[in-house]
C-alpha cells in the first residue's frame, strides 16, 4: 500500500541518474511504489514505511511535527540537551517514514543548536550534510517528477546555510558569508514572485521575520568586517522592527528568539564601542527576560566582568561558577568554555595562577572538541600569560608563537595585532633582545593608532584607544625610554598631537535658515544644559581623520616614515597619499620660539624643541602621579564647578585663601604646577633666551590631562629637590616669585592636522556680547555674564570709541546697543560672517559635553529652539555647536576671533579636540583668544568689573599688530597689580585663564 507522500509522476523503472547510484531508495524506487506502477517489486528495495497503515503513518507524522515544535522551543530556551533528545527521536521517525524532508529538517535544526552551543565541528558537519543530501534529493526529485518534496526541503537548506553564514563570519570569510546571504535573498524573492500555492506559507516569510534574521546575520558580518557603527545602527532598526512583530501569533516564538539574538549582538557591539552602560542594560534585560534559562546565565557571565571591575572579585567568580553549572546542564559546551575562560581570567587577576591555568585548559578541551580555532588562539594567549607570570619564558614563547601563527593563517589582522602585542609584552617583560621587541611593537602600535580612524562612531574610537591603541602606546613609550630612542618617542608624540581634524565637513549639510535636520541626539539631562548637546559625531557625517604625512624639520624627514610603511604592509592598512605638513611654525623674527607638545600615554610625555634648533630633541616623561597631583591642586583652585557644585559655590571656593584668594595660596599653586610640569632644562633654556633681551615665545599643545593649566602663571624653579617634597617644603626650590609670564609670552599650538580655510577679507569688527538666550532669566544658569551695563560703564565707553573710529557689526549707533541683544542668533552670525570682517568678539556662555567621547562645544547665542542645528534644545533655546559651524554654509571666519566664555579653550581636554576653538581655526581664524576655565562674572566682586577689563583688553589686542604679545603684556600688568594689591578684583582667577591659540605663522592654510 502506498501511504504518505503522493506518488511520483515518473515510473521508477527508468535508468537511475549517476548522482543516485549510491543513494537509498528515496521512497520513490521502493517496492510499494513499484506495485503502484504495476511493476515486478522484486528488483526494488523495501522501506519501513511500506508496512505502515495510513493511520499509523499519520500518527507518526503528527508525532514528528510535535517533536520538532518541542525541540525548537527547547533550543530557543538554550536547553541543548533536551533539544538533542527531541531531534534524535524525530530523526528515528523520519527514517521509519522514509521522509527525507523530516530528516533534513531535524539535521538542519541540529546544526543551529550545535552552533548556539559552541559545537562548531558538529554544526558544520550537520549543515554540510544537509546541503549534500539536498543535492542528492534534488536529483531524485527531478528524476521521479515529484516536486512537492523539493518545496518541503527548501527550508532546511535555508537553515543549514544560515549556520554556514555564521561559521564563515567567525572564520573571517566575510565575502563568503555575504555571498550566502545574497543567495538566500535571491531565492526568497523567487519564492515570493511564484504563483500562489507553489510554496508553503512558512517559506514565503509573510511577516518578514526571516528577513530580519538575515539582517542580524548581516550585522554579524559587518562586525567581522570592522563596520561597528553600521552594525549598531542596523541592530537598533532590527530590534524596533521585531518589537512591532512581537504580538503576531504566527511568529511569536521566532521573534522572541530573534530579539534575544539581536540584543546579545548589540550588547557585544556596545561593549566593543565603549558604551559599557548601554551594553550592561542589554545584558540585564536579557537576563531578566530569560531568567532561569541558559540565556540568562550566559548574560550573567558578561555582567560578572563588570562586577569584578567594580571590586567584587569573589562575587564575580561565584556568579561565573553558578552560570557555568547552568550552561553545562543545558549542554552548551561553547558557553561553558567561555565561562571557564572568563573564570580563568579573574583567577589570573587574583594571582591564583594554578587555578587560572586549570580553567583555561578546561576551556581549551571544549574548544578542541568543537574545533573552535579562535577559541584555541585565545587559549594560547591566556596560557602564555600564565607561563610568563611564573617566569617560564620558553613555554610562554611556545604558546604565543602558536597564537601568532594561527592569527596569520586566519587573515584576521586585528587578531594578528592582538597576538603580536602579547608577544611584544612578553618580550619586554623578559628584557632580552629589546631591538627585536621594537621591530614587533612599533609597527603594531602605529597600526593600532591608524585603525582607530576606521571607526565612524566616537564611542568605538574611544574604546579602541582605551583597550588597544592606548596600552600599545604605553608599552612602546616605556620600551623607547629603555632603548634611549628619544627621537622616535618625540615623533610619536608629534604624531599623536597632530590628530584633531574631522572629515565630512566639506559636504555642507546644514542650512542654518532651512528646515530642521533629522538627527539622533541624546536625551536631555534635567538641569544640565551642557548634557543636552548630545554626542554630535555619532549622528553626523563627521569622522576623525588620521594625521597627514608629517615632516620633522627642514633638513630632516620623519624617522617614523619607514615604520609606518612597515605597519601598513604588515597589517594591511590603507596608506592614502596626503600633503606633507610641517610640524613646526615659522619663527618670530628676533625671538626664540619654544614648541612644547604633551601626550598622555600612561604617564604624560613632554617633547620640546626650539625653532632655532629643530633637530635637537628634548623628551621628558612626567610620572602620572605628578600629573595627578598637579590636576588635583588645580581642580581644587579653579572656578570650574565640580559635579553637584553650583557656580556661586565654585567661585567662592576659588577665591578662598587656599586658592586664588591670597598671594600665598596662588603662589603655592603656581609652584606645585611648575615643579611637576616644567623640566629643569626647559626652565634653564627659557631664562637663557630671555637674558638675550628678546622675550621668547612659548607655544604649547597640552594633552587632555593638562588642558586646564594656566601656563603663564607657572612659577620658575631655581633648583630641584633631591627628595619628594611636602607641600610646606616647595618654597625651598624658589629664590623669588618669577613666573613664565615674566620671561616669556605664551600661546597655544594647534594640532598640525587641522585643515585651515583662508580667512574672511578685512572689514569691520563683529561683536556678539552677552546675547539674550530665549527662555533664560538674566540671573539664571544661562543668564547675563556682563551684568548691568550703562553708558558710563568702561566696556560701553570702549565700544563707543570703536564706533567713533568706524563701523562695527551688527550696525549700532551706540555701544549699549551691542550688548544683550535678542537677535544675535546663528542666522545673524552667518549673515555677518558672509561679508568682510576683521575680527569676531564673542562674550557669553560656552558649554562643553563632559564625556570621554566628546567632540562638541557650543556657543549660546540668541537661538530659539526652532532653528536648525545639531544640539537638542534647552527649553526654548538651541545651542550653536562646533558641528553646526563645521557643517553649515558658515564656512569662513575672520582672521582673529575671541571666544570669551567658560572653558572655551577646553578643546584640548577632549580625546578628540574639535570644539568651537578648533572649529574656528578650521574655518579660517589664525588666532583665537579663549579661556581654560570657567570665568566668574563681575558679580563675584561687587564694585569692580574684571570681566569688562578682560573683554576690553582682548578686543584691543585683536585690533593691534601682535595680539599674543599685547595680551601677555596686559596679563603682566595684572600680575604686577596682584602682587602689589592682592585683593579679589585683581585675582588671577579673572585674567590668568586667558590664552591665545596662534596659528598665524603655521603656514597651513589648506583645505582637506
Amino acid at each position: 500500500m502506498l501511504v504518505g507522500m503522493p506518488p511520483p509522476r515518473n515510473s521508477p523503472d527508468g535508468p537511475t541518474p549517476p548522482e543516485l547510484s549510491t543513494a537509498s531508495s528515496h521512497g520513490y524506487n521502493c517496492r510499494c511504489v513499484a506495485r503502484h506502477f504495476g511493476l515486478e517489486p522484486a528488483p526494488y528495495g523495501e522501506v519501513p514505511a511500506c508496512s505502515l497503515s495510513e493511520s499509523q503513518y499519520r500518527r507518526l507524522l503528527v508525532e514528528a511535527a510535535g517533536l520538532q515544535a518541542e525541540a525548537k522551543r527547547l533550543a530557543a530556551a538554550r536547553d541543548v540537551a533536551g533539544a538533542h533528545r527531541a531531534y534524535g527521536r524525530m530523526r528515528e521517525i523520519a527514517q521509519r517514514l522514509d521522509r527525507t524532508d523530516l530528516e533534513l529538517a531535524a539535521v538542519s535544526d541540529l546544526a543551529t543548536v550545535c552552533y548556539s552551543a559552541g559545537d562548531l565541528r558538529n554544526a558544520r558537519q550537520c549543515a554540510e550534510a544537509v546541503l549534500q543530501a539536498f543535492k542528492v534529493s534534488t536529483a531524485a526529485i527531478a528524476h521521479f517528477g515529484q516536486y512537492v518534496e523539493l518545496r518541503m526541503i527548501e527550508g532546511s537548506r535555508e537553515v543549514a546555510e544560515r549556520v554556514l553564514i555564521s561559521l564563515s563570519t567567525e572564520e573571517g570569510d566575510v565575502a563568503g558569508a555575504r555571498e550566502l546571504i545574497a543567495d538566500q535573498r535571491r531565492r526568497a524573492a523567487f519564492r515570493k514572485a511564484a504563483e500562489p500555492g507553489q510554496f508553503p506559507p512558512e517559506l514565503l516569510d509573510t511577516h518578514g521575520a526571516d528577513e530580519l534574521e538575515l539582517r542580524i546575520l548581516d550585522a554579524r558580518v559587518q562586525i567581522a568586517a570592522g563596520e561597528q557603527a553600521e552594525a549598531r545602527d542596523a541592530l537598533d532598526e532590527i530590534l524596533t522592527a521585531l518589537d512591532a512583530l512581537a504580538g503576531v501569533d504566527e511568529v511569536r516564538e521566532q521573534v522572541a528568539s530573534l530579539q534575544a539574538m539581536a540584543r546579545a549582538e548589540r550588547a557585544r557591539v556596545r561593549q566593543a564601542g565603549g558604551e559599557d552602560a548601554d551594553a550592561r542594560a542589554d545584558l540585564l534585560r536579557l537576563g531578566a527576560r530569560h531568567e532561569g534559562r541558559p540565556l540568562a546565565a550566559k548574560a550573567g557571565i558578561d555582567l560578572a566582568a563588570d562586577r569584578a571591575l567594580g571590586g567584587d572579585l569573589p562575587g564575580a567568580i561565584a556568579a561565573i561558577v553558578a552560570a557555568r553549572d547552568e550552561l553545562a546542564a543545558a549542554g552548551l559546551t561553547g558557553d561553558v568554555a567561555e565561562a571557564s575562560h572568563a573564570l580563568g581570567g579573574l583567577l589570573l587577576l587574583a594571582g591564583e595562577l594554578g587555578q587560572a591555568r586549570e580553567q583555561f585548559e578546561h576551556a581549551g578541551k571544549l574548544w578542541t572538541v568543537n574545533e573552535d580555532t579562535r577559541g584555541l588562539r585565545r587559549l594560547d594567549v591566556s596560557l602564555a600569560r600564565c607561563a610568563a607570570a611564573t617566569g617560564d619564558w620558553a613555554t610562554a614563547e611556545e604558546h604565543v608563537t602558536r597564537a601568532r601563527e594561527s592569527a596569520r593563517r586566519s587573515g584576521e589582522w586585528p587578531d594578528r595585532l592582538h597576538t603580536d602585542f602579547v608577544a611584544a609584552t612578553l618580550g619586554f617583560a623578559r628584557g632580552e633582545d629589546l631591538p627585536a621587541v621594537l621591530d614587533l611593537l612599533l609597527p603594531l602600535t602605529l597600526a593600532a593608532a591608524e585603525y582607530r580612524f576606521e571607526f565612524a562612531a566616537p564611542q568605538a574610537r574611544t574604546a579602541w584607544a582605551r583597550d588597544v591603541a592606548g596600552p600599545a602606546m604605553e608599552l612602546l613609550m616605556a620600551l623607547l625610554a629603555r632603548l634611549g630612542e628619544q627621537r622616535l618617542a618625540a615623533e610619536l608624540i608629534e604624531r599623536t598631537c597632530a590628530v584633531g581634524a574631522y572629515t565630512g565637513a566639506e559636504e555642507r549639510s546644514l542650512d542654518l535658515t532651512g528646515a530642521l535636520p533629522t538627527l539622533e541626539v541624546g536625551p536631555v539631562a534635567e538641569g544640565l544644559p551642557l548634557a543636552a548637546l548630545g554626542s554630535v559625531t555619532s549622528s553626523l557625517p563627521l569622522r576623525l581623520a588620521p594625521p597627514p604625512a608629517l615632516r620633522w624639520s627642514p633638513t630632516s624627514p620623519m624617522a617614523l616614515d619607514p615604520w609606518l610603511r612597515l605597519a601598513a604592509e604588515r597589517y594591511r592598512l590603507p596608506r592614502p597619499v596626503t600633503e606633507t605638513v610641517e610640524t613646526w611654525p615659522a619663527a618670530k623674527p628676533g625671538r626664540e620660539t619654544f614648541l612644547l607638545r604633551f601626550a598622555d600615554a600612561g604617564h604624560t610625555f613632554l617633547t620640546w624643541r626650539t625653532t632655532e634648533d629643530l633637530d635637537t630633541v628634548h623628551l621628558h616623561p612626567i610620572d602620572f602621579a605628578l600629573v595627578g597631583t598637579a590636576r588635583q591642586v588645580l581642580d581644587a583652585a579653579s572656578p570650574t564647578p565640580h559635579e553637584g557644585e553650583s557656580l556661586a559655590d565654585a567661585v567662592r571656593r576659588s577665591l578662598s585663601e587656599d586658592a586664588f584668594g591670597s598671594i600665598a595660596g596662588e603662589q603655592r599653586l603656581a609652584r606645585v604646577l611648575a615643579l611637576n610640569l616644567l623640566p629643569a632644562d626647559l626652565v634653564e633654556r627659557l631664562r637663557r633666551a630671555a637674558a638675550g633681551g628678546n622675550r621668547p615665545l612659548l607655544r604649547i599643545q597640552p594633552s587632555p590631562s593638562l588642558a586646564g593649566v594656566p601656563w603663564g602663571l607657572l612659577a620658575l624653579p631655581d633648583r630641584r629637590a633631591d627628595h619628594v617634597l611636602g607641600i610646606e617644603e616647595i618654597g625651598l626650590c624658589f629664590d623669588g616669585d618669577e613666573r613664565v609670564l615674566d620671561v616669556a609670552d605664551v600661546s597655544l599650538l594647534a594640532p598640525a592636522a587641522i585643515p585651515r580655510r583662508p580667512p574672511s577679507a578685512d572689514g569691520p569688527p563683529v561683536y556678539l556680547l552677552d546675547p539674550r538666550i530665549p527662555g533664560q532669566s538674566a540671573f539664571g544658569e544661562l543668564g547675563s555674564v556682563l551684568g548691568k551695563q550703562d553708558t558710563t560703564s568702561p566696556l560701553i565707553r570702549h565700544l563707543d570709541e570703536r564706533l567713533a573710529a568706524g563701523p562695527v557689526l551688527p550696525a549700532a549707533a551706540h555701544g549699549l546697543e551691542l550688548v544683550r541683544r535678542t537677535d544675535t542668533d546663528r542666522r545673524l552670525l552667518a549673515e555677518l560672517l558672509a561679508g568682510p570682517c576683521s575680527r569676531l568678539v564673542f562674550v557669553g556662555h560656552v558649554s562643553r559635553v563632559r564625556d570621554e567621547y566628546g567632540a562638541q562645544t557650543a556657543l549660546h547665542l540668541s537661538c530659539p529652539a526652532d532653528l536648525p542645528g545639531t544640539a537638542a534644545p534647552i527649553g526654548a533655546h538651541r545651542p550653536f555647536t562646533a558641528a553646526d559651524l563645521a557643517l553649515s554654509e558658515m564656512d569662513t571666519m575672520p582672521a582673529r576671533v575671541a571666544l570669551i566664555g567658560c572653558a572655551s579653550a577646553s578643546d584640548f581636554g577632549l580625546a578628540e579636540p574639535f570644539g568651537v576653538l578648533l572649529a574656528a581655526v578650521a574655518a579660517g581664524a589664525g588666532l583665537v583668544a579663549a579661556t581654560v576655565w570657567a570665568l566668574p562674572t563681575s558679580a563675584a566682586v561687587p564694585g569692580a568689573d574684571p570681566m569688562s577689563e578682560l573683554v576690553i583688553a582682548v578686543d584691543t589686542a585683536l585690533a593691534g599688530e601682535d595680539p599674543v604679545t599685547e595680551l601677555c603684556a596686559w596679563q603682566r600688568t595684572r600680575l604686577a597689580r596682584w602682587r602689589e594689591r592682592p585683593e579679589p578684583a585683581a585675582s588671577p582667577v579673572f585674567w590668568a585663564p586667558l590664552i591665545c591659540l596662534d596659528a598665524t605663522d603655521d603656514g597651513k592654510t589648506w583645505v582637506r
